[in-house]
């Protein structure tokens, strides 16, 4: 069985996927990373649990129906499990309700303060370098110790909303 492919691109940059007489627009892994706000490997991770439904696979890339993308970027992602080795982390939690994009403030702030090499990898996978720098300068002073938000705004480059006069003792006081 034959099947012909053509992608065409228009001029405003779109592109439309043509299989047996049937066109619609697809986008690009990179453009629906774009789109949704994400990393290109979050949105391959979409694809291998069923989120995102791949069009087809053009040249080594995943091509995506352009309307699926759009409508996922207008709804919050329900279900954002957090792994089980995160669990001591949060033990006055039921780990299996935590959803690491909903809780994201809670689940940065116990990883960057408690959490080993492992869990600040798997931070450093989940969350965009742009959400950490966000947390340390939004929520850091608040959340974190001040040996742990002095390492994560130096490693991140940030500096932290000015803490409480009481939290100013110790490592910040030069």
């Amino acid at each position: 069985m034959n099947t012909t492919l053509s992608l065409v691109r228009k001029s405003d940059g779109g592109l439309f996927l043509e299989v047996g007489g049937r066109t619609r627009e697809v986008r690009t892994v990179a453009q629906a990373a774009r789109i949704l706000g994400r990393t290109c490997r979050q949105v391959y991770r979409y694809i291998e649990t069923g989120l995102l439904k791949p069009e087809t696979k053009l040249l080594g890339e995943w091509l995506l129906d352009a309307a699926e993308v759009e409508n996922m970027a207008r709804r919050p992602l329900a279900v954002q499990p957090l792994p089980k080795r995160l669990g001591p982390l949060f033990p006055e939690y039921d780990i299996s309700k935590i959803n690491a994009g909903r809780d994201k403030t809670l689940v940065i702030s116990r990883v960057l303060e408690n959490g080993g090499l492992d869990e600040i990898k798997w931070a450093f996978k989940r969350y965009s370098r742009g959400e950490l720098s966000d947390f340390i300068k939004e929520d850091g002073g608040r959340l974190l110790g001040s040996r742990s938000l002095r390492l994560w705004s130096l490693v991140l480059g940030v500096m932290p909303k000015p803490v409480t006069a009481w939290r100013n003792a110790g490592i910040w006081k030069r």
